[in-house]
């Protein structure tokens, strides 16, 4: 029943109900906001707590990015020195021939960008790659440095020390050079504050953000910012209170420079206690939250002040409260469906006024527009905002916040695909590519480009995105992030230029180095190995190292590497040996093997193997014995023919008597010469008799006193003193009494190969001299040649004077000439 005028007791009624619908109206939103509030500022607080959290997360992650690359900078320079520390250069200790050494030291000062030293048991400095120190130059940083190294057989990293000769902070990394189990010497190098410091530099990171690295002692070792003025100088106290109870974390207070401050820590692995540090100062923490706190306070109290005035104004739109109500719902939704209400209400006789309807109806729209709020503020908080975008369900850009200080794009510039304009063009198709995968999968979009700053730099970031779906599962738009990871693509561009240049040296080293576990799989083989083996790399990598070896060595190895394992009793690890190895092609070759053994950074142990072919090294051991016997043999033998010489020469004085002797001494000499110079091997027939005859020829009529006439060929080194002993009596005679005593006289020396009887057959003609006759009796010189030739060569000898003059015949068996057809 509807109440009558009476019942108002004589008052309007409208007066009355509009007094009491607007007390009831700002009852109802008063009562209304008071959870509302509570929610808001239970959100303001979580809101404001996941700010903190998220730049907490960032200072750790930076922490922990600069310690790899710290961590990665000092691997470096390990992994050089233990590669280096395997060299067989130093098999001889700092006291061996150093000079190969030097060579491998140079590369590897190289691709450190540093200097490397070799300090010898007594803690001098042997060798520096940078030439300032040598021989007996002792320094207390490098003695110490090297005595930790030779205490503990251990790589060692310093503290940050001031260098004995450069007055600088450094950093020392030793790495000891062991032999059987033994150091025998101490490889080092070191690292400057300002490479570290450079090194920080290029981490790009936000804000104030400063990266510091503090050694075991509490001194700043490196910074990212005004490296000059903090290198050397002691961190607060408290912050090693902090850093000794825990490998990394949060921690507050006040550095040198007097600034609060708020920073992550990260322990540096593989130092001595060293950590790093990313810092911001404390105002800069607080501003972090403080602003989305105080924007949310203000939303808050401003939504109160709009409600309240909105109350008031409700009330005073008495007349037609219901339809305002539907017309802000509308306004709100920002969506017409005035022309679908009758269709999606039920019946009139079910809900009875059309107005509650349409407000349902509005409601309804604003609530969905709210869930779509909702589902994209969700996922931008998921991705973590630096440059935020959002795009059409096709992937045209609408609008991106932080792009134009970004590149310095409008945002009338950025819409639609005119964001790839700041795009590097070789990163483009890759892009659009990602891009079309995405909007075919509906799945979310990761891509990584160049892009063109607002300064004219290309750097390096990384877009994400996901797609927001509707009720339908369909993409309604598109939200992501843009975020820099320039100092991510500089860290690993400069590691893969630093491992290229440690594959350079492997690769470009003269001996096999051949890298396996602990089960024998080859993991690297570098080309040394293959010039070595003759296999290429690929025929190896992932086989068992067993392939090159002889089947006598292999069937051993795996039980050797199984005893290892379980024992630790090394068979050849650490030790120079010799082994055999097996080619492609079957042969059995001599090596000189250096293992070592090392762990990664999971704990997996391999070996390193450096091996060095040794058969042109035996081959020419072997000949130096062989010519050790030679020399032996040929003095044993020149002796002899001298104690022959000095008993059977006879002068009818002794001016005479010496001038013999010393002539036939002196044709041993010549060709004692001769065979030196040959390096006692064989040597031309031609040179020798040229050589011997050289002091009896004369030219006559543009001609030679003595003619030779034969083909190339070489004597063995036992032939050719007696031979030259030969020539040197024939012409000594000729000179005295033959063809060569006259001034018209010539010889013609001729020498032929006997194909039927294997011999050399020689002829000495004189011709042009006075008239010869038999001798009544044998001279010194007939009886040395004679014994000579069929004596000492086994051959046969004729002589027949003839009017012209002498002619001699011999003949010498080849295989007693040790004859070589050239």
């Amino acid at each position: 029943m509807l109440p009558t005028f009476k019942n108002f007791q004589g008052k309007p009624p409208h007066s009355r109900r509009s007094r009491a619908l607007k007390n009831h109206l700002a009852a109802i939103v008063f009562v209304t906001l008071i959870p509302t509030l509570c929610v808001g500022a239970a959100g303001a607080w979580l809101a404001i707590a996941n700010y903190q959290r998220a730049y907490d997360a960032r200072l750790r992650d930076g922490a922990k990015g600069v310690a790899l690359l710290i961590n990665r900078e000092i691997a470096n320079h390990l992994s050089t020195l233990v590669t280096l520390a395997a060299s067989p250069s130093l098999d001889g200790g700092a006291d061996g021939d150093l000079g190969p050494f030097n060579v491998h030291a140079r590369r590897a000062a190289e691709a450190v960008n540093s200097t490397v030293a070799l300090i010898d048991s007594d803690l001098y400095v042997r060798l520096s790659t940078d030439g300032s120190q040598q021989n007996n130059a002792r320094t207390s940083t490098a003695a110490e440095a090297a005595r930790n190294a030779f205490e503990n057989r251990q790589p060692w990293i310093s503290n940050l020390v001031i260098g004995a000769i450069s007055r600088r902070p450094i950093i020392v990394v030793t790495v000891p050079v062991v032999r059987s189990g033994k150091v025998i010497a101490v490889l080092g190098t070191r690292i400057n504050p300002e490479r570290l410091s450079a090194l920080l530099a290029t981490q790009n990171l936000s804000g104030d953000a400063v990266a510091t690295v503090i050694d075991g002692h509490n001194i700043i070792v490196g910074r990212s910012t005004e490296a000059g003025q903090f290198v050397g100088k002691v961190a607060p106290s408290w912050y090693r209170d902090v850093t000794t109870r825990r490998r990394e974390g949060l921690a507050s207070g006040r550095i040198i420079t007097g600034i609060s401050v708020k920073l992550a820590f990260q322990q540096v692995s593989g130092t001595p206690n060293w950590t790093v540090t990313v810092l911001e100062p404390i105002t800069a923490y607080r501003a972090s939250w403080m602003f989305p706190a105080a924007t949310l306070a203000l939303g808050g109290a401003g939504a109160l002040i709009v409600a309240l005035a909105f109350a008031m104004w409700l009330g005073r739109q008495i007349l037609d409260p219901i339809d305002s109500l539907r017309q802000q719902a509308e306004a709100a939704s920002q969506t017409n469906r005035a022309a679908q209400i009758h269709l999606m209400l039920p019946h009139t006789r079910y809900v009875g006024v059309t107005e509650f309807e349409e407000l349902q109806l509005a409601i309804s729209s604003a609530s969905q527009n709210l869930a779509m709020s909702e589902r994209r503020h969700r996922a931008l908080a998921e991705i973590g905002a630096t440059a935020l975008w959002r795009a059409r369900p096709d992937g045209s850009m609408l609008e991106s916040r932080g792009w134009e200080l970004l590149t310095g794009q409008t945002p009338e510039q950025l819409r639609g695909s005119g964001w790839l304009h700041a795009i590097h063009e070789d990163d483009v198709p890759s892009t659009l590519q990602i891009w079309q995968q995405a909007l075919s999968e509906k799945s979310a979009v990761a891509a990584e480009y160049r892009i063109r700053t607002h300064d004219g730099q290309w750097l390096w970031h990384r877009a994400r995105g996901v797609p927001i779906l509707d009720d339908h599962g369909e993409v309604g738009e598109w939200f992501g992030v843009v975020f820099n990871i320039h100092g991510r693509k500089t860290a690993e561009a400069e590691l893969a230029a630093s491992e290229a240049r440690m594959r350079a040296l492997v690769d470009t080293a003269p001996d096999a180095i051949v890298v396996m576990d602990i089960r024998g799989i080859v993991h690297s083989f570098n080309q040394g190995a293959e010039s070595v083996f003759g296999h290429l790399a690929a025929e190896v990598i992932g086989k068992n190292i067993s392939m090159l070896m002889p089947s006598h060595h292999a069937e051993r190895h795996d039980s050797h590497l199984e005893r290892y394992a379980l024992t630790g009793t090394p068979h050849i690890v650490g030790a120079i040996s010799k082994v055999d190895g097996l080619t492609k092609d079957g042969r059995v070759i001599p090596l000189e093997a250096s293992i070592g053994e090392w762990r990664d950074s999971a704990g997996m142990r391999f070996f390193t193997g450096v091996l060095r072919d040794i058969t042109e090294r035996r081959a020419a051991e072997e000949r130096q014995t062989m010519l050790a016997k030679e020399v032996d043999h040929r003095a044993k033998n020149a002796l002899t023919v001298v104690q022959s010489v000095l008993r059977l020469t006879k002068g009818a004085s002794v001016k005479e008597y010496v001038s013999a002797v010393e002539a036939r001494v002196s044709a041993l000499a010549r060709a004692h010469s001769l065979l030196a110079q040959e390096g006692w091997t064989a040597t031309d027939l031609r040179v020798v008799a040229e050589r011997e005859l050289e002091a009896h020829m004369r030219i006559q009529d543009s001609n030679l006193s003595i003619e030779l006439d034969g083909p190339p060929c070489k004597l063995g080194p036992l032939s050719v003193q007696p031979i030259a002993m030969v020539l040197h009596e024939l012409a000594t005679n000729a000179t005295k009494h033959g063809a060569l005593s006259s001034p018209f006289g010539k010889v013609r020396l001729s020498w032929r190969i006997h194909g039927m009887a294997d011999e050399l057959e020689f002829s000495w003609d004189e011709y042009g001299g006075p008239a010869v006759s038999p001798p009544t009796r044998k001279g010194f010189g007939s009886r040395v040649v004679e014994a000579t030739i069929t004596g000492q060569l086994g051959g046969t000898i004729s002589w027949k004077w003839q009017a012209e003059g002498l002619r001699c015949q011999f003949s010498i068996p080849r295989s007693r000439a040790k004859l070589i057809l050239s």
